[in-house]
């Protein structure tokens, strides 16, 4: 009897996107062979559910890695940087501010690069979805007893205290055409990083991410 093989969600979600890249392509040429179907009101419905699915799919691709990471020395200052100015069109097309203040002289810590990059990204465009037009998101970095802190505040709409319990778990979200996937791929960056996060929010008053990640990744014993 041959023992069953389980194929690794990432390779999965590989497999599926292929045929839905070759599905959006077959949609592009009938379009342009065929000009009046743009005019179907589903017509951009059936865009939007496949570009659903292809983020989803790779969110799902990101769960299933966040826990395997390349370790070497990481500037954080420097990701920030380059996460703020690749921010910068949006949150001025959105009249809402983003800045970053560093209370330390520490700028690196031992990580993935990609995987905190990543991280921060996704924690980022979370302050970008709960904030409007006047709203500010602050990103203050510190270090404590061997150990980085990365805070992450907005001003904007907040959580209440049921939905803060299941905030981290997957496929739960609050967002519309959310895929409940970001916060629990940044708490498993977090864990991979022998990290803590933490939040704490008000509704009408805003969201307060805490990062706490030690410099030096413990070695395996």
């Amino acid at each position: 009897m041959k023992e069953s093989t389980i194929m690794p969600l990432s390779m999965i979600s590989h497999e599926l996107r292929n045929p839905l890249t070759l599905i959006h392509s077959t949609l592009q040429l009938i379009s342009s062979h065929y000009p009046e179907v743009k005019n179907d009101p589903l017509w951009n419905q059936v865009l939007l559910d496949i570009h659903y699915m292809s983020q989803l799919l790779s969110e799902l691709s990101s769960l299933n890695s966040s826990y395997n990471l390349n370790f070497s020395q990481v500037n954080i200052r420097q990701i920030l940087t380059n996460l703020v100015c690749s921010f910068s069109s949006e949150i001025h097309k959105q009249q809402k501010s983003l800045s970053i203040k560093f209370e330390t002289s520490q700028e690196c810590i031992q990580g993935d690069a990609l995987k905190l990059q990543e991280m921060l990204m996704n924690l980022i465009q979370n302050a970008m979805d709960a904030t409007s037009s006047g709203d500010s998101i602050e990103i203050i970095v510190r270090s404590r007893w061997r150990r980085m802190i990365l805070i992450i505040h907005d001003s904007g709409c907040g959580i209440d205290s049921e939905r803060l319990e299941t905030i981290f778990e997957p496929f739960v979200t609050y967002k519309k055409n959310g895929t409940g996937l970001g916060l629990a791929i940044v708490k498993n960056i977090v864990d991979a990083h022998h990290g803590v996060i933490q939040v704490h929010s008000k509704p009408s008053v805003g969201t307060k991410f805490v990062l706490i990640l030690p410099e030096m990744v413990p070695e395996k014993g």
